[in-house]
């Protein structure tokens, strides 16, 4: 799993113009997906400790 910090490093990569600019469509979705798939995890996670 991703540490906060690489999420946070994800993030930036994700709004940042500049950078954006220099990736292609394709790792611009790959970061976007990262970051999705993080986030529903967590949330999976998170909802098992719930339930536990």
């Amino acid at each position: 799993m991703l540490t906060d910090k690489e999420l946070e490093y994800l993030k930036e990569l994700e709004n940042n113009k500049e950078v954006v600019y220099l990736l292609n469509t394709r790792e611009c979705e790959l970061i976007s997906k990262l970051i999705k798939s993080y986030k529903d995890i967590q949330r999976q996670l998170n909802a098992l400790q719930v339930n536990k």
